[in-house]
């Protein structure tokens, strides 16, 4: 097996494109349809599907990307590694991210990686926690920041943040932070909360349980978003860390509420597995995480309880 065509496929893959390949890989588009066909023909299958919108993967072309991603990955930070001398931090990582904490963390962290590591290039990916998980477990990114620790012992964490969650509404609401409302009473509010069953909504679940409190979910949406624009069409209410609407409430678009008897929190983590094949990146990303949260905290934008005591 050909591992240079490997990579070609995933970059394709990846772009989506032919052309756009060619251009990022320097390799002339007939050299590289060929290489592609190679690859093809080696395997009996058809990986991609052309197609007027670009290069589409078959199921087997998916099938291929998912199990030859990490280890690809793993080998290349193999050689960076290699090439390293002992002590230097150089080299690509992948950050991946739910869309909350990306919202408030994704571009100061990237301005402050490029300020005291400028060797270190990050990708920042987002998706739901659960698919942070799966991502991590299967070697296409290297470290996320989750919503509490979890359960898969593959897994290393460490908490960073706890935030309290509000109960959010349109600027015609009444809701105000010095008017707490009351856990039971949420269930007069219709809430369109996420479909993942991580992070807010097994808190809110297990909370419901307890206080035996029917919750009013009118939709699911797993879009940050697309969540806070119907809040402020009016269209329901949602729950939420301050830190994920902070702009919109200083644009005066958005009111909210704490949430009491019981508080609601939500605990930030980064993870990475034990395999992680760039340990002093991860490491020195990680300081960097706590350093920026730190801040993010210190300055009101992220509202929270820190957890760790952030490197000078």
């Amino acid at each position: 097996m050909n591992l240079k065509r490997l990579g070609y496929f995933l970059r394709i893959a990846e772009l989506g494109s032919m052309n756009r390949a060619s251009e990022v890989l320097h390799i002339a588009q007939p050299a590289l349809t060929r290489q592609i066909h190679l690859l093809e023909k080696e395997l009996g299958v058809a990986l991609f599907t052309r197609t007027a919108r670009g290069m589409q993967l078959t199921n087997e072309g998916e099938q291929l990307r998912a199990e030859v991603i990490g280890p690809l990955r793993q080998l290349d930070f193999a050689f960076q590694n290699a090439r390293l001398p002992a002590g230097k931090v150089e080299g690509s990582v992948s950050l991946g991210m739910p869309p909350s904490v990306r919202y408030v963390l994704a571009q100061p962290l990237i301005g402050r990686v490029s300020a005291s590591e400028p060797a270190i290039k990050v990708r920042i990916i987002e998706g739901q926690a659960d698919h942070l998980v799966e991502w991590l477990v299967g070697g296409q990114i290297d470290i996320a920041l989750l919503y509490g620790p979890s359960p898969d012992d593959r897994i290393i964490d460490r908490a960073m943040v706890v935030e309290d969650l509000m109960l959010v509404g349109c600027i015609e609401s009444a809701l105000s932070p010095d008017k707490p409302v009351n856990f039971k009473r949420l269930s007069r509010y219709p809430l369109i909360l996420p479909g993942s069953r991580h992070g807010i909504m097994s808190t809110l679940e297990k909370n419901a349980y307890i206080t035996k409190t029917n919750i009013d979910i009118i939709l699911r949406s797993d879009s940050l978003e697309l969540t806070k624009q119907l809040v402020m069409s009016g269209d329901g209410f949602t729950i939420l860390p301050y830190s994920a609407f902070s702009k919109e409430h200083e644009a005066g678009l958005l009111r909210h509420a704490r949430i009491e008897n019981p508080v609601l929190t939500r605990q930030i983590v980064t993870a990475a597995t034990a395999q992680c094949r760039v340990p002093r990146i991860i490491s020195r990303l990680d300081v960097l995480i706590q350093q920026e949260i730190s801040t993010l905290a210190a300055s009101g934008k992220w509202p929270g309880k820190l957890l760790v005591n952030p490197e000078a």
